[in-house]
């Protein structure tokens, strides 16, 4: 008679065994999403990447491309890429828009950029834009670094025989021997130059997806993008990098998309 007793306590432990390994497959997934969350969250966004590009064998000119600072009032990430960046041996540094996220944080941003060693060259994004009625501050602060903030004008440096141009004067002659490079916020400009040619095409905009999800990052890239994302593309009017940013926007989050300054060796 004792062996039906025996029969269920057996069935009662391979049920509860069976159920345990049912919970454990969910119970992981969460577990690493619940990690993945938080290394998204705490750790991405602050982990600064330096990145080395080199475009030519005999370069004449290095440059730092940063982009995509959205600066709002995190002073303690953006002090650190301005220590890291002084630190570069570089001849310029070349920022390609939105940079900050509303007017009120333009001083901070400001102050902290004034801190750098080297001329900062730059063009508005679509934040700037849409945040700043003017950008005269904004030109000042850079022309104390020895640079300039760019619009619609070309800019000549003669020490480094380069000549930065936007889209708005692309079409601008430049002196013979000057390496031309394309300053833009959009990567989508460098289907726009009307048969202009550059050594150099500088981009932003993407933040790289900002979060790369595995099969599914393409999904979170802004809308107006077509298809450049991240990194080195070559492109009928020159070699386009588009930088996947230092800071973040709408999710304080990044994920396989490190903030990036890029030394480029041209």
């Amino acid at each position: 008679m004792a062996v039906i007793p025996s029969l269920q306590r057996d069935l009662f432990q391979t049920v509860k065994r069976a159920f345990l390994r049912a919970l454990a497959v969910p119970g992981a997934m969460l577990f690493l999403a619940a990690v993945c969350v938080a290394y998204a969250r705490f750790v991405e966004p602050h982990w600064l990447r330096v990145k080395r590009v080199s475009l030519s064998p005999a370069p004449t000119v290095r440059l730092i491309h940063v982009s995509d600072i959205h600066f709002a009032g995190d002073a303690r990430h953006l002090e650190r890429v301005t220590r890291v960046i002084n630190r570069l041996d570089a001849d310029m540094v070349c920022f390609t828009g939105d940079l900050i996220e509303e007017a009120v944080f333009l001083d901070g941003a400001l102050q902290i950029l004034s801190e750098f060693n080297k001329p900062l060259y730059g063009v508005p994004g679509n934040h700037d834009r849409w945040a700043l009625r003017s950008f005269e501050r904004v030109r000042e602060a850079f022309r104390g670094t020895g640079g300039e903030w760019m619009t619609d004008n070309p800019v000549m440096v003669p020490s480094e025989r380069v000549a930065l141009l936007t889209l708005a004067c692309a079409g601008e002659r430049t002196p013979r021997g000057y390496k031309r490079i394309l300053l833009e916020h959009h990567p989508d400009a460098a289907r726009q130059t009307h048969g202009e040619t550059f050594d150099l095409i500088l981009a932003g905009h993407t933040h790289g997806g900002q979060v790369r999800i595995p099969f599914v990052h393409r999904q979170v890239l802004p809308f107006d993008l077509e298809e450049f994302d991240k990194g080195l593309s070559r492109t009928p009017a020159g070699p386009l990098y588009v930088n996947p940013g230092i800071g973040t926007f709408y999710l304080n989050m990044r994920f396989r998309c490190r903030p990036e300054i890029t030394l480029i060796e041209l």
